[in-house]
């Protein structure tokens, strides 16, 4: 728009309309019709601009519309956005003011839809943060939640889920069993093995267990815990090893007797034979049916056989003998829904070595292997002895046996966790000498002779175990009784079991020679006859003799022995002879084929039984090594049949030449002998030859 000093016209300084002044020479404004058009047009311009038509009737046209733009203006600064109006089609974004609350439209060319009738074309435009209160609320559609408020509506919702669950929740350090396996235990739970867990994001876990470990139950029986016993307390087994050492003195059935143990500690307690067993006594405890008690006397461990009175029995507190038992895993509650299984806690430990026996006054190395090995670094060894008495043992698990002290130790190694292993230490005072004195010159079989030995120290408590070279000549007791069994010549010796110490002895023996006497057959017993009849009768049966012993010779048949004949077999068949026994054929003319000998020469049969009717003939010629078998299954048959004569025992000789068989060429290859060497003039032709025929001339 331009102003009227723009124009061909009179104007004052600052180019706005004057009435002149003629003292000083200015003219008064011209209005001319340029300037007037030009303001026509920029007035008709407005009233086109803002969508109206030029009305002639209505002079407040620019008014209007200056007063239309004022609205708009105020309401763009109370509200930011442009009220909707029905005619204006909208494009999709734009955001209107309607009734109150501001629209978002969805689409283009959105028009006369109403904002808040049809959600598919106007949505409420979300333009302001949502306040902690309407974001727990939930109501309202116009604000956002952002992150803070976000955060603040999740707490407020744990706090409320925890308020109504946790009746319903297991607590935290609470311990349950898990019948499945590892690999499914459930989330936010671990299992109760030693193993380590995280005390900053288990804050109430490691207010139970500050050094970050669950307690390992693993393998353990669970007790209720109380003032003496304390949650957590470790209690190892009160006896370490036991030995059966008779039955109990009880009625059967409630309380009856079953079995009776020692404690593997020493424990003196009054009473008992000290006499028999080193002056060491034992408290006996046992099982007696559905009782236990404390046995009141000592027991000898010599006296395994004795019976031992069960004192006062004192019922077991769940009143019953034990179950068979189950495992099922232990789990503990962390503070976390989730959780990762911690690194475990060892599983054993190995003591190498296990049993050992050592001579007091030296030293044995132990060491100690933590399983699984992948945690060993973590687990220092502790090394203890269960009685220092005997010995000391240092951090490295050195073993020092106290010198002149003899009993069994044992060996205990530990960890942090608590987990604990033993091992048993035999410990000895070795002998360093072993004599055997003198032995006596004569020895004769059946006596016994006391013989000096002597040992060094005499304080020694190693087993000394004898040896024989042969047994049945003589033995050497570690305490000096030489029995002699035959004779004949045998090396003794005595050895420390520990300390190999061994000493040697040889002795000879000899028999007794005692003039032999026995019963004669031809005196009938009668050399007890002044004893009477029934004396003698007595001493038949009781010589298992009956009616032989009244003989004076006794016949094969007597004896149950095979009859040997004292006749030749003359002209009789071989077929006929079917009795077992011995024969024999003392002329060749009567050995015919024909009388069914196996060859005609005069010779020895045997006839022997092989079954309940059947016999087998063995033919022996008087004048070679040969000999003759065949057999009959049944001599009660009819026509009785033999076998075929075989002679047995026989070779192939060399004079033969393999002549004895069939085929020559395959026994030389069956015995390795593939070539034959002869002497006679090579032939012309080799023709009839067996492969492997060698001739040679001998040249004069």
């Amino acid at each position: 728009m331009r102003k009227i000093g723009s124009l061909t016209n009179t104007a004052d300084n600052n180019g706005e309309f004057t009435d002149g002044y003629a003292a000083a020479g200015i003219k008064p404004t011209l209005l001319l019709a340029g300037w007037h058009n030009t303001i026509q047009r920029e007035l008709a311009a407005i009233v086109e601009g803002a969508g109206e038509d030029l009305d002639p009737n209505d002079d407040e046209q620019i008014s209007k519309i200056i007063g239309q733009m004022s609205a708009v203006i105020s309401h763009y600064r109370n509200y930011g956005y442009p009220e909707w109006e029905s005619a204006i089609p909208y494009y999709e974004g734009a955001v209107v003011y309607y009734n109150g609350y501001l629209y978002l439209s969805l689409l283009d060319n959105n028009v006369a839809q109403v904002p808040g009738t049809d959600d598919s074309k106007w949505q409420p435009y979300i333009q302001r943060e949502a306040t902690e209160a309407e974001a727990i609320a939930g109501e309202g559609s116009e604000q956002v939640i952002t992150p803070r408020r976000l955060h603040a509506g999740a707490s407020y919702l744990d706090d409320q889920l925890k308020t109504a669950l946790t009746p319903y929740l297991t607590g935290i350090g609470e311990i349950t069993l898990w019948g499945g396996p590892e690999s499914l235990i459930p989330k936010g739970k671990l299992r109760c093995n030693g193993q380590s867990f995280d005390v900053e994001l288990n804050p109430i876990l490691a207010l139970q267990y500050p050094d970050g470990r669950v307690p390992n139950i693993d393998d353990r029986y669970v007790i209720g815990a109380s003032d003496s016993n304390p949650v957590g307390t470790l209690r190892e087994a009160d006896w370490e090893h036991y030995h059966p050492v008779g039955q109990w003195q009880a009625d059967s059935g409630y309380g009856a007797d079953d079995a009776d143990f020692i404690s593997g500690r020493s424990i003196s307690k009054s009473g008992g034979d000290l006499s028999k067993w080193g002056g060491k006594n034992y408290y006996s405890r046992g099982n007696s049916g559905e009782w236990q008690g404390i046995a009141e006397n000592t027991v000898p461990r010599q006296n395994a056989s004795d019976s031992i009175d069960t004192g006062d029995l004192i019922p077991i507190n769940d009143g019953g003998m034990h179950p068979a038992d189950i495992g099922l895993y232990y789990i503990i509650k962390t503070d976390q829904a989730e959780s990762e299984q911690g690194t475990g806690a060892p599983t054993a430990i190995v003591i190498t070595p296990a049993a050992v026996t050592v001579n007091a006054g030296t030293t044995r190395q132990f060491t100690g292997t933590v399983l699984p090995a992948s945690l060993a670094d973590d687990y220092p060894v502790s090394w203890a002895v269960s009685d220092p008495t005997l010995g000391s043992i240092d951090s490295n698990g050195l073993y020092t046996a106290t010198a002149g002290q003899s009993g069994t130790q044992t060996i205990i190694a530990s960890i942090s966790t608590g987990l604990t292993a033993t091992a048993t230490v035999t410990q000895h005072i070795y002998l360093t000498s072993i004599t055997i004195g003198t032995v006596p010159l004569e020895l004769i079989a059946g006596n016994t002779y006391n013989i000096p030995i002597a040992y060094s120290p005499a304080g020694y408590t190693e087993s000394v175990n004898p040896a024989s070279s042969d047994a049945s000549v003589a033995a050497l007791s570690s305490a000096g009784t030489l029995t002699i069994s035959g004779a004949g010549t045998a090396t003794l010796s005595l050895t420390g079991a520990s300390s190999g110490v061994t000493a040697l002895v040889t002795i000879t023996a000899t028999e007794e020679e005692v003039p032999e006497v026995y019963l004669q057959i031809e005196n009938n017993l009668s050399e007890i006859a002044a004893a009477g009849a029934t004396a003698q009768s007595e001493a038949r049966d009781a010589l298992d003799l009956g009616e032989l012993a009244t003989k004076d010779s006794l016949t094969a048949s007597d004896v149950g022995a095979v009859p040997q004949s004292t006749e030749s077999l003359g002209t009789a068949d071989l077929n006929t002879v079917l009795t077992p026994g011995r024969e024999f054929q003392s002329l060749t003319s009567n050995a015919t084929l024909a009388r069914n000998y196996p060859i005609a020469l005069a010779g020895m049969l045997d006839v022997i039984k092989t079954t309940a009717s059947g016999i087998r003939q063995v033919y022996y010629p008087y004048n070679n090594t040969d000999v003759y078998h065949r057999y009959c299954v049944d001599v009660g048959t009819n026509p009785m049949v033999f076998g075929t004569w075989v002679k047995g025992g026989g070779f192939l000789e060399a004079s033969q030449n393999l002549a004895d068989v069939a085929d020559v060429a395959q026994s030389r290859q069956n015995l390795g002998v593939s070539y034959t060497i002869s002497a006679d003039v090579a032939p012309t032709d080799a023709t009839g030859y067996a492969a492997g025929h060698i001739w040679y001339q001998i040249e004069e």
